[in-house]
């Protein structure tokens, strides 16, 4: 909330997020151009860099039989694709939206990528999981649409086994950050709110490192962190 004083007049400027059938509707609109935004920002690309850095990639691998991921607000895949595209040995990947139409996009990217993933309309902030189903819990732009972000990491640590990780990428301060405010009632998370809410979280090995978005810059964070054993 933002606030400002004109004479004795005090004009108060709040941000109310979307509700989760405004947003599934609007993503459900936008879906059939989702693949020229992924291609436009390089996310594919752009997430690369993150997780090699976060060791996630290094983790999966020593896994046996197969690493288990779950994508939170998985879009088109681009993350998922991205993770992939990294691994030598085969992962069994599920993945969440609350678009309909962004998971028909989702499988169609995702299986041309040569992924065979398990799929499921579901909100963030009520995974449909067992606890400690999974060895990494990964979200990209998801958190920042939400009235409470604690709620929805809360969730995503519930289905993490420990040692387990999450990855998180979240819009940052910037002038980009600030259109995608405008247009999608998101908040612009600074480096400082993202270690905060890893380690409310009760979460350790906390990193991070910006994360470029084609021509748009610096304009999202990687987030990564650990549930202890």
């Amino acid at each position: 909330m933002t606030s400002r004083r004109i004479g004795s007049w005090e004009v108060l400027i709040s941000r109310r997020p979307l509700s989760r059938t405004d947003l599934a509707s609007r993503y459900d609109a936008v879906s059939g151009k989702w693949a020229r935004t992924a291609r436009r920002f390089r996310l594919n690309a752009a997430y690369c860099e993150p997780l090699l850095a976060s060791h996630v990639v290094i983790d999966l691998m020593q896994l046996e039989p197969k690493a288990r991921v779950l994508d939170c607000g998985v879009g088109n895949g681009s993350l998922s694709i991205a993770l992939n595209s990294l691994m030598k040995g085969p992962v069994d990947f599920h993945a969440i939206d609350t678009s309909a139409e962004m998971l028909v996009q989702a499988k169609s990217m995702m299986q041309h990528a040569g992924l065979d993933p398990h799929l499921q309309q579901a909100d963030v902030q009520s995974l449909p999981y067992e606890d400690q189903s999974f060895d990494v819990v990964m979200a990209a732009h998801v958190l920042e649409h939400l009235p409470d972000p604690q709620i929805a990491l809360a969730e995503m640590v519930r289905v993490l086994k420990p040692g387990g990780m999450v990855f998180l990428c979240v819009t940052r301060p910037s002038l980009f950050g600030a259109l995608v405010q405008l247009l999608w009632r998101t908040w612009a998370i600074t480096d400082q709110e993202g270690i905060a809410w890893l380690n409310a979280s009760q979460l350790v090995e906390v990193g991070y490192q910006p994360v470029r978005l084609g021509a748009a810059g610096f304009a999202s964070t990687a987030f990564w962190a650990r549930r202890p054993l």
